[in-house]
């Protein structure tokens, strides 16, 4: 049996969150093979019209500051070596 080809294709699965501004769906889209996440809110225009926002970003992946990269600060923690100099 042929293996599923995803290219250009996603889906969004309804999220239950308490956090009214979470997205209310979620998940994976494939652009041209390159994969991103998908989050999706459900809002209302100030006209009283429903409609629906996207955001589209790269997978989070483990042990990525993913936030301080999309800022571009080149923000990366790190531990001193020699604390010696702390007054406390």
């Amino acid at each position: 049996m042929p293996e599923y080809d995803n290219t250009n294709k996603g889906a969004a699965f309804r999220k239950d969150n308490a956090n009214p501004k979470a997205p209310k769906w979620a998940g994976p889209l494939n652009v041209e093979g390159k994969d991103f996440e998908i989050s999706v809110w459900e809002k209302t225009s100030k006209q009283g019209d429903v409609f629906l926002s996207f955001g589209i970003k790269e997978p989070w992946k483990k042990g990525v500051d993913s936030h301080n990269k999309a800022k571009g600060n080149g923000f990366q923690p790190q531990g001193r070596e020699d604390d010696s100099d702390i007054p406390f």
